[in-house]
Formats: structure tokens, sequence, C-alpha cells
């Protein structure tokens, strides 16, 4: 009997759970929701490349798929987003169901800005004069490192290819400089006003910007020789020289004093009373020779004078042969500059030769005794109006004076120079600028 009612209770139990489970269904049974970590979209600039999604962390092993919600901003190809324009979308990564883990999902919001604007230094584009040669412009600073193109506004005045300019007439014309996006940086221009003269304003004696053609000689255009006449010729050579804001920049050619020979006078009316100043620009070469090498002075206006004032000479520094000193003399008596200046640097020079009278007494305390002195400018330096202490003044007592008439160029037969000369001018005022 107690076999039977074990039997009956095994039986029993077997049918309850039967029962149990017949009355459950699926819907009692559902999935985790997996929690998922923080979901970032950094944002981007417009023209950034394309860059990959970083999936949220998850307790989930199913993997990401995502969208975005407005597809002129970004658009995604699997995992990764093209930025396409500027202003903010959702981002929105899914994770599908995985071992016990539901579907979930989570967003970001991803931001698009415009690219910053390039910040410009100075832009400019020096006046030239109609005949000038072709010349390549400067291009203005800038914190981005994109290429720079350029526009004229006028091709009637000017055309531009690349970055050179060739003058077509007179006029003025707004040159752009445009420069190219890169990087952080969108693009950006800046302008320029380039002016364009019939002529630069005379002086009132002489002047020279060797506009004539590249390898004619001075003596075919209006230079007198005065000694050795048939041996190396001043020629005129290329390029001119620059310097900001004088008359004379980047006008025209140059001319070539690097030979021993030919000697060339430059006459105006010859000067009575009152001063003469003679400016010119001049770039040296360096020279093995540290002695002084002469290569200007004033004259009388007959060439077969050979009484010569205020002559400039240049010296190279024996301690430091990078570098050269100007020399200056009234006739015999040579001084030296304290400065060393730089071999292949423009600088501009000016000249002075004040006339004093029989009567009078001059500033070193001597009754008619002419004064000469010299002025150095480097680019830096204030030249627009007379300096009241000059770099060297001199006076020779034992000189006769003369009564200036012409400038010369020396080739010295000795001691030859080796020196570019451009924007010669005389005049009886300080007048330097263009």
């Amino acid at each position: 009997m107690k076999l039977f009612n074990n039997y009956f209770l095994i039986l029993y139990t077997l049918v309850a759970f039967t029962l149990v489970l017949s009355s459950c269904t699926t819907e009692d049974v559902k999935p985790f929701a997996p929690t998922l970590g923080a979901f970032n979209v950094p944002a981007k600039q417009i023209g950034s490349p394309p860059f990959e999604l970083t999936p949220p962390s998850s307790n989930s092993s199913g993997g990401f798929t995502y969208s975005s919600s407005d597809s002129s901003i970004a658009t995604i190809s699997g995992t990764t987003l093209t930025v396409v324009g500027i202003g903010s979308c959702v981002i929105t990564a899914t994770q599908v169901a995985d071992a016990g883990y539901a579907s979930a999902s989570t967003t970001a919001t991803f931001d698009v800005t415009a690219l910053a604007p390039p910040t410009f230094g100075a832009f400019n584009v020096p006046s030239k004069m109609v005949g000038s040669p072709p010349f390549t412009l400067t291009p203005p600073t800038s914190n981005s490192a994109g290429a720079f193109t350029y526009t004229s506004s006028n091709p009637s005045v000017a055309t531009i290819s690349g970055s050179t300019v060739t003058i077509a007439g007179v006029g003025t014309s707004t040159i752009v400089a445009t420069q190219a996006s890169f990087g952080t940086f969108a693009a950006g221009s800046t302008n320029a006003i380039f002016t364009v003269t019939a002529s630069v304003p005379l002086a009132n004696l002489a002047n020279d910007n060797f506009v004539s053609a590249l390898g004619s000689a001075l003596t075919d255009n209006g230079w007198v020789a005065h000694s050795s006449s048939a041996t190396n010729p001043i020629l005129v050579t290329s390029p001119g020289l620059s310097f900001p804001n004088y008359f004379g920049s980047g006008i025209g050619n140059a001319a070539s004093v690097t030979s021993i020979g030919q000697d060339v006078s430059l006459q105006f009316t010859p000067v009575t009373s009152g001063t003469v100043y003679a400016s010119f620009l001049v770039k040296a070469s360096a020279s093995p020779l540290s002695i002084d090498q002469y290569f200007f002075g004033f004259g009388n206006n007959t060439t077969s004078d050979t009484a010569y004032r205020g002559k400039l000479m240049i010296n190279q520094d024996t301690s430091n042969p990078s570098k050269f000193k100007f020399v200056f003399a009234a006739n015999a008596t040579n001084r030296y500059t304290t400065n060393l200046y730089d071999y292949g640097t423009t600088y501009l020079i000016v000249i002075k030769y004040k006339i004093i009278d029989a009567t009078v007494v001059n500033s070193n305390g001597n009754i008619g005794r002419d004064e000469t002195s010299l002025y150095v400018f480097d680019t830096s330096s204030n030249y627009l109006t007379e300096p009241s202490t000059p770099t060297l003044g001199i006076e020779d007592t034992a000189s006769v004076d003369i009564t200036p008439g012409r400038v010369v160029l020396r080739q010295d037969n000795a001691n030859s120079p080796n020196v570019i000369i451009d924007g010669m001018r005389v005049d009886t005022t300080w007048n330097l600028r263009n």
C-alpha cells in the first residue's frame, strides 16, 4: 500500500508541473535592456575629412548602426560620418539585440561650424611708371598657409600672370590677393590700390631711372664718358633696385659699376649758390679687396676737369668680410662710417654739397669753405625730411671749392667697386618721396 501511495504522489506532481508549464507564454520571459554609456560626436568645421564614429560602451555585445537626422549636414555610411554642411543634427547610435539583451539606442548632437577666416597683414603694391618692367607681387602675411592668387580690376592698367604684374597703361587698378582655404582656415582676400603714372616727378637738375634698353651703355642714354671711354663701358643692367617710398624705387633698370675702366658724367646746369643734393640707391656685392673702392662724386660741369668733391667709396671690413663701411671724402681725406653695412642689401644714399659764400663762416668756423655731407639710410630709416645730423660731414680745407655741374660714376682704375646704382636724382632741395 505504501508503494502505491508513493507512485500516486509522483504522478500527481508531474501532472501539476505540466499544468503550470502549459499556462506560461513567451511574453512572461523578457530580455534585459542593455546599459549604454555616453555617446559623443565631436564638433567639426566645414571641410573636415570623413571620420569614424566611436560607439558608446555597453554591457551587450550587439553591433551598432548609426543614422543622421539631417543629411544636408552629415551623412553616414557604416561607421563613417561625412561632413556636408554647416549646422547641427542628431546622430543616433542603435545597438541590435544580442544574447538576452534587447535592442537600444542613444543620441548625440553633432555641430558643424564654418572655417575661421585668415588674418592678413598689410598688402602693398608700390606705384610704378609706364615702361617699368614686370615685377613680382609680395603676398601679405597670413596665419593660414593657403596659396595666394591675384587679380587686377583694370587690365588696361595692369595684367597679372601668377604673381607677376605687367604694366599696361596709366591709371589705377585694385589688385586683389585671394588666399585659398587651408586646414582650419577659410578662404579670404585683401586688396591694394596700384597706381601707374606717366612719369616720375622730375628733379630740378637731373635724374635717371635707367629705363633704357637692357645692356645699352649709359653713354647712349644721356651720360658722357670722361675717361677710358672705350674700356668696359658702364651698362644698363637688370633688375632695378627698390626702396620704400623713394621716388625712383622699382622703376626701369639699373647701372652696373663693376669694372675697371670707363667713367661717366651726368651733367646739369651749374649751381653757384645754395645746396645740391644727389640721391640714389646702391647695392654692393662682396669683394676680396679690403681697400677704398671709389664710385661716385660731384664735379664741375666741364668733363675734362678732374676736381671731384663729395666722393663716395666702400671698404670691406677686415674683421667681418660679409660687411663693409662707406667711405666719404670731400677730396683727399677719407673718413669711414662707424656702422657696418651688408653686401646684397639696398641702401638709399644722399650726398649734399653746400656752397658757402666767400665772406660767410661755415659750420666749422672757416670762411668761404664749402661743405659736403653723407647720409646713409636703410629701409627702417625716416628719410622723408632731412636729418639734423648727417652720417658723415666733411670740410676739406686743403681743396679748392667746385661749382657743382655734374655727378660722376667712377670705375676706379686701381680699386674698382662692385656696385649697382639706381634712381639717380639731383636737386636743390631734399625731395626724395615718390
